[in-house]
Order: structure tokens, then C-alpha cells, then sequence
């Protein structure tokens, strides 16, 4: 009998002590999921990349990793550019028009210069779809525009003064994140609507 109830003492001690522990990794998982707080966006911005004129005269940057984490792969899109992006395949095709770095459907963080704009596409045939669109008139441009983006396969980001910034695209475009595929950057285009 002695034995029976040091068993249930001990036995109720541990069960508390893993309830405790469990509690305090349960605790843990806001941290473990807010780590841009360790090393951010605003922290790769002021670390250096404010005072790169390569990045600055930019119109966005895309990052492989959440976070801005430049020591990944990262790629830089110059003023007024657009195209598909480049995969593991697509990268060694020498009959591809893909450009930059393999990070096609890799995509997880990005910052938007000020004064540009950054649509992109969960297609490598998105940009060419709208243009198509557009071709057409204003008013096919905007209806593509409103579809793809209802149907979440296009994100339209724009900066006004100063840089915006895009720490997790899963945290609140999960459906876009690592799948981006093309994309367009605009700068000092003003108001402009899409498709024009």
C-alpha cells in the first residue's frame, strides 16, 4: 500500500512537471514564429542596405528567406523591370528569358522602394497574360488585374515615402508564399492605374 501511493505522488509530480514544460515550448511558439524581430527588414535597411545606391536606385528587392536575410538568395529589380523569374531548371536553359537568381517559387520576404510599385504573379505566365489583357484596352487590363488578384494569384505592393516592406508573405499572402513566379516593378509612375 505504501508503495502504491509513493507511485501516485511521484506519478502526479511528473505529470506536473511535464505540464509545466509543455506550457513554457507552447509559450515559446509567438517567438519562435516572430523571429523578423531578431533579424528584420528595418534591420537589413539599416545595416547598410539605405546607403547602397544599387539597392536604393532600385525599384524592389526579393528575398529567398523570410526576413530580409541578404546572407540567402536575393535579387534586386532595377526601375521599370519585369519578366519571369528563374528556377532550377529554367536557370541553365540557354533559350529561357527567366532572370536572376534561382528563386522562382522561392520568394518569402520583399521590400518595395518609394515611389515604385511591385506586381507579381503566382505564374511564370502571369505578367505575359496581363500585358495581353492590357493590349487590349484599360478596361480588359483592370478586369484581368481584379481577377487575378480575387483568384489570389497576383500581390500589388506600392511604397509612397518611404520603403514598404514585406517581412513573411506567409504570414498574411500564405497562398503566394514561395510562388511567385513573374513579376513587373514601375517607378514614379504616379497614380497611374494598373494597365495603363
Amino acid at each position: 500500500f505504501e508503495q502504491t501511493r509513493h507511485f501516485k505522488k511521484y506519478s502526479k509530480l511528473s505529470t506536473m512537471k511535464l505540464l509545466v514544460l509543455l506550457a513554457g515550448l507552447v509559450g515559446l511558439i509567438p517567438t519562435i514564429s516572430s523571429l523578423c524581430a531578431i533579424q528584420g527588414c528595418d534591420k537589413w535597411w539599416n545595416a547598410g542596405a539605405r546607403n547602397n545606391p544599387s539597392i536604393t536606385g532600385a525599384c524592389a528587392v526579393l528575398f529567398d528567406e523570410n526576413c530580409c536575410k541578404a546572407s540567402k538568395t536575393f535579387y534586386i529589380v532595377k526601375k521599370e523591370e519585369e519578366g519571369k523569374l528563374c528556377g532550377t531548371v529554367s536557370r541553365f536553359n540557354p533559350l529561357s528569358s527567366c532572370v536572376g537568381p534561382r528563386i522562382k517559387d522561392d520568394i518569402e520576404s520583399l521590400v518595395v522602394m518609394p515611389g515604385c510599385t511591385l506586381e507579381v504573379w503566382d505564374k511564370g505566365s502571369g505578367l505575359q497574360n496581363a500585358k495581353k489583357e492590357e493590349a487590349k484596352s484599360y478596361n480588359a487590363g483592370n478586369y484581368k488585374d481584379n481577377v487575378d488578384r480575387y483568384k489570389r494569384n497576383k500581390l500589388v505592393f506600392s511604397a509612397s515615402r518611404t520603403i514598404q516592406i514585406v517581412e513573411e508573405i506567409n504570414d498574411d499572402f500564405d497562398d503566394m508564399d514561395e510562388d511567385i513566379e513573374s513579376y513587373r516593378c514601375r517607378c514614379n509612375q504616379g497614380l497611374r492605374p494598373i494597365g495603363k
